[in-house]
């Protein structure tokens, strides 16, 4: 009977520890592997054409918004931009002659000194010198604004990812804008999964979802749920994005292979 005995209390205490355990597991516990990358990646090229001049950056240097990353010979968009002032100046002057002729012309027709004729004549000279004036105006903007293009500039706090440009390149923007420069904005981080629907609903419900990258586990303060399964082998899955934000201390490589966890 001593062996039957010790046979039931084993079987009670592993009952017992099966229990234990199955209660330490926080309910909905589960576990995925990801993939992560920026928060957004920007390819960046100039508007106008030109020959680069500088390239003030290099891959895997941080920028800040505004930051000059690369320019052009500014020396034709320079010449252009005075040409559309003296322009521009000149353009003024004669409107204000026509504006004074104008103005002769409708006193001496109130006078009935002038024909009809003659005060039309002077008022089409005012619209002609009128519409000069905004033609030039629009010309020395826009020699204004291809000035401060040929100039690239970080739109964002962020990392440089790749540089495609050398001094000395011609770079042709009339038919497509070339990609020179990536920029990765890091602050955010997105974090790629796929997981069977029931998986994909439990993940977006769950509390105390986070991110294991390089030893330290941030908190998920986002989840983008896509909009179509996928095949993968005989199952289909959801692609999701959490969205984690980056410690100021933490370096990190888009594509590294992450763990999810909840």
């Amino acid at each position: 009977m001593k062996p039957d005995g010790m046979l039931k209390r084993q079987a009670v205490w592993g009952g017992v520890l099966w229990l234990l355990l199955w209660l330490a597991v926080p309910a909905g516990a589960g576990e995925l592997a990801g993939t992560l990358d920026w928060g957004r990646r920007l390819e960046l090229g100039p508007l106008v054409s030109g020959i680069v001049e500088q390239v003030a950056v290099a891959p895997g240097e941080r920028v800040r918004k505004g930051q000059t990353l690369l320019t052009l010979d500014g020396r034709g968009f320079r010449a252009d931009l005075a040409a559309a002032k003296a322009a521009a100046r000149h353009a003024a002057v004669l409107l204000e002659e026509a504006r004074r002729e104008h103005q002769r012309a409708q006193e001496l027709y109130d006078r009935s000194v002038l024909s009809e004729h003659e005060r039309i004549v002077a008022v089409i000279g005012l619209r002609e010198a009128q519409a000069a004036a905004r033609r030039a105006e629009a010309q020395r903007v826009a020699a204004a604004l291809a000035l401060e293009r040929s100039r690239l500039t970080a739109p964002f706090d962020g990392l440089v990812v790749a540089v495609r440009a050398t001094p000395g390149q011609a770079v042709n923007a009339r038919l497509q804008v070339p990609t020179l420069l990536v920029l990765a904005d890091d602050r955010e981080l997105r974090v790629a999964v796929r997981a069977e629907p029931a998986v994909a609903r439990e993940l977006q419900q769950a509390q105390g979802l986070r991110v294991e990258l390089a030893g330290r586990e941030l908190p998920v303060v986002r989840v983008q749920p896509g909009t179509e399964l996928v095949r993968e082998g005989a199952r289909r899955l959801l692609p999701l994005e959490l969205v984690v934000e980056r410690p100021a201390d933490l370096a990190v490589r888009a594509g590294e292979p992450v763990r999810v966890r909840w």
